[in-house]
């Protein structure tokens, strides 16, 4: 645990360096918000309000993963190699992105709230909403950490990430969409939850998968 807490303050200490990493992120988010109530304006069907969301979520997923990590350099990963395990180092980077897109979940969701307004959400399914909106955040983060590891060390960049990601995000945008609307039509959340419970699956099906083989990888 100590050397994931290390490693997590470290990932934390040079994104606060560069002042316009997470302000760009943010920035784009809502930039992104504000196109699509250009597009829609206030009005907007409950299945555009959906399908707008959860599509502006993948794509802020996909900028914040896009940069390169400074534990990338080829100094950097002789160091980390003698020093952390590669369990630690991959959970590290899993709970990080898992931070990093949780706040960016709340920027979307408020972003729309703002812009596109919560009327299609009756009592309390806006914050339900909201909810899934978190647990989708949390399974692109630990997919998106686990493929990111991956190209990192395999060289291939963004453009592998993207190969292999886009595939692999379209059981849980399927199963996010879909919450979505049922709380949109008012359905009652304990008749949607297990949508949650298959979102927390995956996530748990994913930062397992990066577990178990990540070391294999990390030792070549």
């Amino acid at each position: 645990m100590s050397d994931i807490g290390f490693l997590i303050r470290h990932a934390l200490r040079i994104e606060f360096r560069n002042k316009h990493g997470i302000a760009g992120l943010v920035v784009f988010s809502l930039a992104a918000v504000y196109t699509c109530y250009q597009a829609t304006g206030t009005r907007a069907t409950m299945e555009s309000w959906n399908a707008l969301a959860w599509v502006v979520l993948l794509f802020a997923a996909f900028n914040a993963v896009s940069k390169p990590w400074a534990d990338d350099s080829e100094n950097m990963r002789s160091f980390l190699l003698h020093t952390v395990s590669p369990q630690s180092w991959i959970l590290a980077r899993v709970i990080y992105y898992g931070l990093l897109l949780s706040g960016l979940g709340i920027v979307v969701f408020l972003g729309f709230a703002l812009f596109l307004g919560i009327d299609q959400f009756p009592g309390w399914s806006a914050f339900q909403f909201w909810v899934g909106i978190e647990a989708t955040a949390l399974a692109l983060a630990s997919l998106l950490a686990l493929l990111q590891a991956l190209a990192s060390r395999a060289g291939g960049g963004f453009g592998l990430v993207s190969v292999l990601g886009l595939p692999l995000m379209i059981p849980v945008i399927l199963v996010s969409t879909r919450y979505g609307m049922d709380l949109m039509k008012g359905i009652v959340f304990l008749d949607t939850a297990h949508h949650l419970l298959f979102l927390a699956s995956l996530t748990g099906g994913f930062v397992a998968l990066g577990y178990i083989l990540f070391p294999y990888l990390w030792r070549d």
